[in-house]
């Protein structure tokens, strides 16, 4: 799992991606384009080094971690599908929610989603949030026994509230590093 950055329960990115799917009109418009904008300039950067890592030459194949809440079309698919140009064209429709996927809550659970066949295909899983990780490793484990070879998790923010155990104390050592976009979680130096 990758995280594009953290999401730290009641400031500004946390907010953000609760309003790209909640906010109405042209203010959750405005919340899409600039968290796809995010998403966008992230695997630009170090979609290669997520590749290095997991000893795959890329990901043919961009999914998204499906809601099981009911929502219909989730925004994060839309995203991935159509506005987010390094993975627009990849992207495949592969998971769904089972019917009772809800009430598994937060637990790990590799029958959460069902996925669509493949055949040793590297995905890049692609989730807004990750808290847990429940959803996110349920969907992953969906992709593994469907038949995929090897599948990298990204998330947009790593959900943290620094009210929880020695989280704040954690996140005071995140905010001493300089951000660059070119700086990366995997290989923890510059190589823009």
């Amino acid at each position: 799992m990758v995280p594009v950055s953290l999401a730290l329960k009641r400031e500004q990115y946390a907010n953000e991606l609760w309003r790209y799917k909640n906010a109405a009109g042209p203010q959750q418009q405005y919340f899409r384009m600039g968290l796809a904008a995010v998403l966008w300039r992230f695997l630009a950067a170090h979609e290669g080094c997520i590749a290095d890592r997991c000893a795959v030459p890329g990901f043919g194949i961009v999914t998204t971690v499906p809601s099981t809440s009911g929502r219909a079309d989730h925004p994060l698919r839309t995203m991935a599908a159509h506005m987010v140009g390094a993975t627009r064209d990849r992207y495949r429709d592969l998971l769904a929610p089972i019917p009772d996927a809800a009430a598994l809550g937060r637990t790990v659970s590799p029958s959460r989603y069902t996925s669509s066949a493949l055949w040793g295909d590297d995905v890049l899983l692609v989730d807004d949030t990750w808290t847990t990780g429940n959803h996110a490793q349920s969907a992953a484990a969906a992709l593994k026994a469907a038949g995929a070879r090897s599948v990298a998790v990204v998330v947009l923010g790593r959900h943290l509230n620094t009210d929880y155990g020695d989280t704040a104390g954690h996140v005071e050592q995140a905010r001493l590093r300089r951000f660059s976009w070119d700086i990366c979680a995997l290989r923890n130096w510059d190589h823009g």
